[in-house]
């Protein structure tokens, strides 16, 4: 019969999805006849924005749209044109299926790109974008703790763990309005616009979080007083979001990640008729995973000393979180035009920033890469566009050796830069990392116990046993051979530790 225990019911996150689906993007756009002809392309840029997703049984449905602007000088090679334009897109990705409702946080990114002008007025196109998708649900397991039998000898442990309390996808939109700064002129067209996000603070109370931050602008536009002059402005909007949570309190951990998704900045025009400011839409996703550390008391070995028993044992994987960490990584780059004397920087920015971290040996270890795109004037009084890679690394100290894994998310800015030679531009980018970090592991318990009541009882061996210990020898490992109870050999031989303390004879009482 199954001997009767105690059990504790364990809460985790499982993944019904975690990995990249990719979406091909192909398209050819004629130019409205509004915009001037092309003579050559400086910089194509496709920034694809998540515009909604559902997590089904089986599914994640995810729609989104392009934001692709393409920079290029006209047929007198004067000005910086601009044609933009969208393309939508959607994904269908096949999950683990699951009678729960799946929470899950998207991020997209482009992987490959070609663009080239066929003519004039004919651009062909083709994209590939990256949609790292990670989806889970929420499960409890029991987990056994205690056998109320006394004949069964149990030899237990205390883990220590962290489980899942809730996960929340919340969404919302900011709309607002921003006037262009005293002595700006009036915009005639946007030509790149940059929408990110940062978080200030994330507060646990009962039943509620409070997410605050901020949603970075910057753009650069065209004047509209003579049609070339490039100008670039930026600003911040402040957020706050309360959502609802249950289960969450201020002993929680947080794993929260704040994205950007569809954006718009358009020219607004005021009373006299020029744009003078800029109507801004961005939607925006918070997806929270939270945790609570606890303790488990498991059986990880048992022996029966009455009669035969049936031991089912079963694996777990549990995670522990040691809390997190956020840095300003700074690094300071030269950047250099080979043949080419640089009078006047237009704009200068990053893109394709990714940070890669990695825990060892008591270190956590960064390696940052973003692209530098520097649109310049050089001393022909020409436009130019070039970009170039960077990388560097970097590595912190570890408050907690035990840490063995971290999940980072992160985002880059340029914060200074000036000419420091003819065809030199030194750039310091700072590289804003936040990272949960933790540790994985496996655990062994004793899930069930079937004793056969109608079996003979175990046969003991010498109702007195002389046996000859040695020095670290298992005081456990002793008492199973011998199915004897651990209390009497202690008792018995006056042993508090586990392990033999110095070798020589013991007493093996079997009753």
């Amino acid at each position: 019969m199954q001997a009767k225990t105690k059990t504790k019911p364990y809460e985790y996150f499982e993944p019904v999805f975690d990995g990249s689906f990719e979406v091909s993007i192909d398209t050819e756009y004629n130019l409205p006849d509004y915009c001037a002809d092309v003579q050559r392309i400086l910089k194509c840029r496709i920034v694809p924005e998540i515009s909604s997703y559902i997590a089904g049984e089986d599914t994640i449905t995810c729609d989104g749209i392009c934001d692709i602007r393409i920079l290029y000088l006209d047929a007198k090679g004067e000005g910086i044109k601009c044609c933009d334009f969208t393309k939508e897109f959607t994904a269908t990705i096949n999950s683990k299926p699951s009678e729960e409702k799946a929470v899950a946080s998207i991020k997209a990114a482009i992987s490959h790109m070609t663009c080239r002008a066929v003519s004039a007025r004919r651009i062909d196109l083709h994209a590939a974008i990256t949609l790292d998708v990670y989806a889970v649900i929420q499960k409890s397991e029991l987990i056994t703790t205690e056998i109320d039998d006394a004949t069964i000898e149990k030899k237990k442990d205390t883990i220590f763990t962290s489980q899942a309390v809730n996960a929340v996808c919340h969404q919302f939109t900011i709309e607002d309005y921003i006037p262009l700064k005293s002595g700006k002129p009036p915009i005639e067209s946007i030509l790149r616009k940059e929408v990110s996000r940062r978080m200030v603070d994330c507060r646990m109370s009962d039943e509620h979080l409070d997410v605050s931050g901020s949603v970075d602008l910057s753009f650069l536009y065209t004047s509209f007083i003579d049609g070339t002059t490039a100008e670039k402005m930026s600003a911040s909007i402040d957020y706050n979001q309360t959502i609802d949570c249950s289960g969450v309190d201020e002993n929680c951990i947080g794993d929260v990640q704040v994205i950007c998704g569809e954006s718009s900045i358009q020219p607004k025009e005021d009373n006299m008729g020029e744009c003078t400011g800029v109507s801004v839409f961005v939607k925006m996703f918070i997806i929270v995973y939270l945790y609570k550390n606890c303790e488990l008391n498991i059986i990880d070995d048992a022996y029966s000393v009455a009669k035969p028993v049936e031991l089912g044992y079963t694996q777990n994987n549990f995670m522990q979180i040691y809390g997190t960490k956020a840095d300003t990584l700074k690094n300071k780059c030269q950047m250099v035009i080979s043949g080419e004397e640089i009078q006047k920087i237009i704009d200068i920015w990053t893109e394709e920033a990714e940070v890669h971290s990695y825990c060892d040996k008591g270190k956590l270890n960064y390696r940052v890469k973003y692209n530098i795109c520097l649109l310049y004037i050089n001393a022909q009084n020409k436009i130019m566009y070039t970009e170039k890679p960077y990388d560097f690394t970097h590595m912190d100290d570890l408050d907690d050796n035990k840490v063995k894994k971290c999940s980072t998310t992160s985002s880059a800015d340029i914060w200074e830069y000036r000419i420091t030679d003819k065809n030199t531009v030194e750039v310091s980018v700072e590289t804003s990392v936040h990272s949960m970090l933790y540790s994985r592991f496996t655990v062994k318990q004793l899930a069930t116990a079937i004793t056969d009541d109608d079996a003979p009882p175990v046969k003991p061996g010498s109702k007195l046993l002389i046996y000859y210990a040695y020095e670290g020898e298992n005081l456990w490992d002793i008492a199973k051979e011998h199915k004897a109870l651990m209390s009497d050999i202690r008792e018995q031989n006056e042993l508090y530790e586990d392990k033999i303390g110095k070798s020589g004879p013991i007493i093996i009482c079997s009753r």
